[in-house]
């Protein structure tokens, strides 16, 4: 316990040390070059680092509740802050997630900066630098990857001493890409295959590095590129320790997940909270505070009769076959509310199917005062979605058997069923079946392209995924439409594939302008 305060103690001294908000100009920087003394002290930052990606300003509600609500998979049903302009795109630059997003994201870019910085100062083996500055750079690579698919162009800054913020000026969306690459590339080759310990995926492997690298080049449009990151984890995972996890359900059981083998990237909530209660709280989507989660379970925080600010769209819940099993394992219909009889979804306050994923199985959140905390983790990339990048990739390059094939195992699992065994809700096993069924044979590249595209909706939901493959695949058009899964009539892709930059962040740095189209 001593050696964790002390850690995130010095930690705090780094990040104040490192951290460019570009909010306002700093009056100083602590010098950081008398701090390193061995690799020691740069894991101490990276747990900065990590603690602050938790918090609930990022990975622990903001950043993957924005994602989510852009999405179409999830809308509104009480209006929340400004949480409520996101979904119905009627949000504008003084709107407080996008301003959250960036300025946590620089935060955390600095404390990244400074750790690699620090590696340079310390007396190592070369090899131990280097995974040091590997892991670094996998985080920054991260950060970076959300802050140019949010805002387009943005700064570029891989250092401690950036200069005169007021005149920093944003890189180009190649620009950053590029360094993102880099950076994953650096990071897949100096990091070691497995994971520390072989069950803490929530510091990354050379297997975290090149899924990334696959995701990314997924984004950008290189297939061939993608298919070969893709394939690499694929054939590599015996070594990888990688592998589907057999039932559905237990990737999201957190007494489980810590031991997954799906598992390739994940946050971790409880291992970096840093104070009080109320601090670095997984309060994501589908956790219990009203969030997303179905409220008015046994011991949750209200006593109302289920309940959330953000619960999936009806046509997603009705328009999903409900003989696969990842539907139930998802979304909760029915549930044993306060008064002890189950319930189904019509008689919810909030009479709407709600998201289950994270919230079914997370562990203490419930307890104590630490009511919107949870042992849940939050996982960034897992086996599953490398099978069907492969998937994609292939199909792109001229390979759609094979990518049918990475589908089809995928489906497997789904069809498996499992055990859903959440005491006194009614729910049990969910027997094996015929759904989804294999792909069917002789698909074009096209149809085969929307398939591989609904499959992952699904077998990533609410895993903040959908956004993206919105947005890459320029979708927004047909999902928003009337006859879409979530009818948005404000929605403008020329406008909202993009979100404003802050506006505070413009009226301290003009050199920042113009701003994003529309804003």
């Amino acid at each position: 316990m001593k050696k964790k305060l002390k850690i995130y103690i010095i930690s705090l001294v780094i990040m104040l040390a490192g951290c460019v908000d570009l909010e306002e100009a700093p009056i100083g920087i602590l010098a950081p070059e008398g701090y390193y003394k061995s690799l020691s002290d740069v894991e101490a930052v990276l747990y900065g680092a990590y603690g602050n990606m938790a918090s609930s300003q990022y990975y622990g509600g903001t950043l993957c509740n924005t994602l989510e609500l852009l999405g179409d998979m999830n809308d509104v049903a009480l209006n929340y802050s400004d949480y409520g302009d996101l979904s119905p795109f009627i949000f504008n630059s003084t709107n407080s997630n996008p301003f959250n997003i960036w300025a946590t994201s620089y935060e955390i870019v600095g404390i990244v900066n400074n750790a690699i910085f620090g590696v340079s100062q310390v007396q190592a083996s070369q090899e131990d630098k280097d995974r040091y500055e590997a892991e670094a750079r996998f985080i920054r690579a991260t950060l970076y990857y959300h802050l140019v698919m949010l805002f387009g162009e943005i700064p570029y800054i891989d250092n401690v001493d950036p200069g005169d913020i007021t005149k920093i000026t944003k890189s180009s969306v190649t620009d950053v890409f590029n360094n993102i690459i880099e950076d994953l590339s650096f990071a897949r080759d100096n990091l070691p295959m497995q994971h520390p310990n072989n069950d803490q995926r929530t510091r990354p492997s050379k297997g975290s590095a090149v899924t990334a690298l696959a995701s990314v080049y997924l984004t950008v449009a290189n297939f061939q590129e993608g298919y070969n990151s893709a394939k690499w984890v694929i054939d590599n995972k015996a070594d990888l320790n990688y592998d589907l996890e057999a039932d559905y359900q237990d990737l999201w059981r957190s007494d489980k997940q810590d031991y997954s083998k799906e598992y390739i990237f994940a946050v971790d909530f409880l291992g970096n909270r840093r104070g009080g209660d109320n601090d670095a709280p997984n309060y994501t989507l589908e956790n219990d505070h009203g969030y997303g989660a179905c409220q008015g379970v046994e011991g949750a925080i209200e006593p109302y009769l289920g309940w959330s600010m953000f619960v999936p769209s009806q046509k997603v819940y009705d328009e999903w076959d409900p003989m696969d099993y990842r539907r139930k394992v998802c979304i909760d219909d029915s549930l044993m509310l306060t008064d002890e009889i189950i319930h189904p979804y019509t008689d919810f306050m909030i009479p709407r199917p709600h998201a289950a994923k994270f919230s079914r199985f997370c562990g203490v959140r419930k307890a104590g005062t630490a009511g919107w905390r949870s042992d849940m983790n939050y996982v960034v990339y897992r086996y599953a979605e490398v099978l069907l990048i492969a998937a994609e990739a292939a199909n792109e390059i001229g390979k759609t058997d094979e990518g049918a094939d990475y589908v089809n195992q995928v489906r497997e699992r789904a069809r498996r069923g499992g055990v859903i065994d959440f005491e006194g809700n009614g729910y049990g096993s969910f027997a094996p079946g015929s759904v989804p069924a294999d792909v069917p044979s002789g698909m074009s590249k096209d149809d085969f392209r929307t398939l591989v595209l609904e499959e992952r909706r699904i077998e990533l939901a609410f895993e903040y995924k959908r956004w993206y493959d919105i947005k890459r695949r320029d979708l927004g058009d047909e999902v928003f439409s009337p006859t879409g899964l979530e009818p948005q009539p404000n929605f403008d892709k020329t406008k909202h594939y993009l979100l404003p930059i802050p506006q505070t962040e413009l009226d301290v740095s003009p050199n920042l302008l113009p701003q994003n189209t529309g804003y």
